[in-house]
């Protein structure tokens, strides 16, 4: 069996914790064969069986919903892929699924480009705006563009009180920083 590599076992994890792993490790040992999520369910419960530090909080990992939650949870992320075939039968759909993990790099990266972008967006925005907010009423933290306090006249919308300027220079800041570190992450599986 192939082994998962610790980059690609922490990607799962965060995907769907210890059972996106089992699933993980259940996709790559099946990488020629058909396997259904009954079949994943079932090899993982042999394997877990005769594990000592096994948990009873555990039992989560062997119910069939959660593999198949997980499945489309990898499936959302890009990671595993299914075909369908109607059971004559029963009528019901069986679905087979395969794992795309030679893609996560490539995942990764778009998804490391998206924050970038997201976090650049967000810095425009901080630096293009002159922000106001309310220092009497609970919503302190809400702050408002110039635009939307000029339409409320600067005056709260909650408790009626003056908005005053607020200073955004530490969010800009946070926002480079954060731009910094993104452009650092080196994303290789080498």
């Amino acid at each position: 069996m192939t082994e998962i590599n610790p980059f690609l076992q922490s990607f799962l994890y965060i995907i769907g914790g210890e059972i996106a792993i089992e699933v993980g490790k259940e996709l790559l040992k099946s990488e020629n064969e058909d396997i259904t999520d009954e079949d994943i369910t079932e090899n993982i419960k042999e394997r877990i069986k005769g594990i000592k530090d096994f948990e009873p909080d555990d039992e989560e990992i062997l119910k069939l919903n959660t593999v198949r939650k997980t499945l489309y949870k990898l499936y959302s992320e890009k990671l595993a892929q299914f075909r369908r075939i109607r059971d004559k039968s029963t009528g019901w759909f069986i679905y087979f699924w395969w794992h795309e993990f030679d893609l996560v790099e490539e995942i990764l990266l778009e998804k490391k480009n998206l924050l970038r972008q997201k976090l650049r967006d967000r810095l425009e925005y901080e630096r293009e705006n002159y922000f106001f907010a309310c220092e009497e009423c609970d919503k302190n933290d809400t702050k408002s563009p110039f635009s939307d306090a000029f339409e409320l006249n600067f005056r709260c919308p909650e408790c009626g009180s003056k908005l005053s300027a607020k200073e955004n220079q530490h969010i800009t800041t946070f926002l480079k920083e954060k731009i910094i570190q993104n452009q650092k992450v080196n994303l290789s599986l080498d």
